[in-house]
């Protein structure tokens, strides 16, 4: 019963809120992930407009935003088979996101700069981004620091501007996170951008010892003995193009009556290569006899990451889809190199993992009162692990997610309330990498850590599963 009076709880309060009068609308809301080209016309002194408070003198520009996420969540999971967990549910409130963002140039309106502090989310980090930005000219742009790395488009769509509350399943499985390195960028055609690139070198930071991402948010010294600084570095490729104008990087048509009958798409493709220190025993058992005299680790892994995506906008609608594919290879170092006869190379054998995510979204109301929907699915390999030839092992679980929003704009992006239901259902490995013991705690979830198969389903050949409900409720205020 306890549970029904919670989420009628969460339900009436989501539809009282999307049911409140209409108020004025902001007839260009902010994208708090912008970058201006090129510099850009500021305010004339100070002013407290559309986008935050912004400051201009001669040669100087600073642009103050901050943004807000206060969040109700009620969770339910549901597990089928012996290693269930049903009856694991809670509700809860939480800040999700607190960030003020400092942007604007200084000398000249080509020297851009932005730094972003973030005060919530759960991480130790408090600088997310800090960049500086030389706008040379629509051809060719260089920039230094740390940034959200240009790679999938969801990812880079700042989370103000999402349709549901949070990025998606296969999105926390596959992005590339913040990087530190340099980027060249510009976009070719005056009337159209035919093609925009994004191409840089970064820091090759994993993101974990059974996660081969890059995570690079994390502050680093010029020491090797900090465990982190070991040599690897990454690569990345993204190319756009956007044949009858630019669409905007975010997951909805937000445009106004005079511009929302124009039909855009776009159409992005991406690569990424890193190679990083490994160390994770489980995975590749040499890793016990530890590290080599220089502190290097005696292994290694290399990650290459592709990504295809497409996006639709007319009248309101839009849709979005993307393809993700990675495939990570192992490999041991110095005299730890591995056994030619050996058929799993002493290790798990290389891992290969792809992805689908689908988001359609139409406005009822324009600019006012819009609904989405979203698929995404995950095919997480499973390999073979430490020689062992009688049970598969995987890093994550095959996974299917299903979901609806409702999103009632007051003043645009800047205060919005986010009304979303998914469902989650994940398909379990046998064993996990954690422990390599086939215990039932390991497996990397996204929404939440599943347990692995039952001894019952293995025997049984059947597939045991975890699936979750999940609820959430979400006010964003931008000021």
């Amino acid at each position: 019963m306890s549970k029904l009076l919670s989420m009628a709880l969460v339900l009436l309060c989501g539809i009282g809120l999307l049911a409140a009068p209409a108020m004025a609308q902001d007839s260009n809301p902010g994208n708090f992930g912008s970058i201006k080209r090129n510099g850009g016309e500021g305010a004339a002194d100070t002013t407290l407009g559309k986008k935050g408070l912004v400051f201009t003198t001669d040669g100087f520009e600073l642009k103050l935003t901050t943004r807000v996420q206060f969040r109700l969540t009620y969770q339910n999971e549901v597990g089928h088979g012996e290693n269930g967990q049903n009856g694991r549910d809670f509700i809860n409130f939480r800040v999700r996101r607190v960030k003020s963002a400092f942007s604007g140039y200084i000398f000249q309106k080509e020297f851009q700069y932005k730094l972003v502090l973030t005060f919530a989310g759960g991480g130790d980090e408090i600088v997310e981004e800090a960049w500086f930005r030389w706008a040379v000219m629509d051809y060719i742009n260089i920039q230094a620091g740390q940034a959200k790395l240009p790679w999938n488009w969801e990812e880079i769509t700042s989370s103000g501007s999402q349709q549901f509350v949070d990025r998606g399943y296969v999105n926390e499985v596959f992005n590339q996170d913040f990087a530190k390195g340099i980027t060249l960028d510009g976009k070719v055609g005056e009337d159209v951008s035919w093609l925009k690139y994004w191409v840089g070198i970064y820091n090759g930071r994993l993101k974990d010892s059974d996660d081969f991402r890059n995570a690079d948010v994390t502050r680093i010294s010029d020491t090797f003995a900090d465990g982190l600084v070991d040599g690897d570095m990454m690569l990345n490729l993204r190319l756009e193009t956007h044949p009858l104008g630019d669409v905007k990087p975010s997951l909805n048509d937000g445009r106004g009556d005079d511009e929302y009958d124009k039909v855009l798409f776009a159409v992005g493709l991406a690569v990424n290569w890193f190679v990083s220190g490994f160390n994770n025993a489980n995975i590749r058992p040499d890793t016990a006899t530890g590290a080599t005299g220089s502190g290097r680790s005696r292994t290694s892994q290399d990650t290459m990451a592709f990504t295809a995506d497409g996006h639709f906008r007319w009248h309101g609608l839009s849709a979005d889809v993307a393809f993700f594919w990675r495939h990570t290879e192992f490999h041991n170092r110095g005299r730890n190199r591995y056994s030619p006869t050996s058929p799993t190379h002493n290790g798990a054998a290389n891992n290969t993992d792809m992805g689908i995510t689908f988001d359609v979204s139409y406005f009822i109301l324009p600019k006012q009162l819009n609904v989405g929907v979203r698929y995404n699915w995950l095919n997480a390999d499973e390999h073979w692990q430490n020689g062992d030839t009688s049970r598969r092992a995987g890093l994550r679980p095959d996974a299917t997610e299903i979901g609806l929003s409702v999103n009632y704009y007051v003043h645009g992006d800047n205060l919005k309330l986010t009304f979303d239901l998914l469902y989650v259902s994940e398909q379990l490995a046998s064993r996990m990498d954690a422990d390599n013991t086939g215990s039932t705690e390991g497996l990397d979830g996204v929404y939440t850590s599943p347990p692995g198969r039952s001894a019952g389903s293995i025997a049984g050949e059947s597939s045991d599963y975890a699936d979750t409900w999940i609820i959430r409720l979400q006010l964003q205020w931008i000021f």
